[in-house]
């Protein structure tokens, strides 16, 4: 029962909407990494805010997208 439900057809074609939300989180999530690595980098102040907003923004995005690709693939 379990081998039949983890098969997977070759022939499935991935959900163009979760595709499509895959790849719209993953660049959200790739620009809030850069915004965090710049600002950690050339910021003059501290700004516990934004840093907090970025690393919870690019871990919430980086992981749905993960979790997007995972299930437009079938695992």
């Amino acid at each position: 029962m379990i081998l039949n439900i983890m098969q997977i057809n070759e022939f499935e074609i991935p959900s163009i909407t979760l595709w499509t939300l895959a790849w719209i989180f993953l660049l959200i999530g790739i620009f809030s990494v850069v915004v965090l690595i710049l600002y950690t980098k050339y910021g003059r102040e501290l700004s516990m805010k934004l840093t907090i907003l970025s690393i919870v923004f690019s871990s919430v995005f980086l992981g749905f997208a993960t979790h997007f690709f995972l299930t437009s693939i079938g695992i």
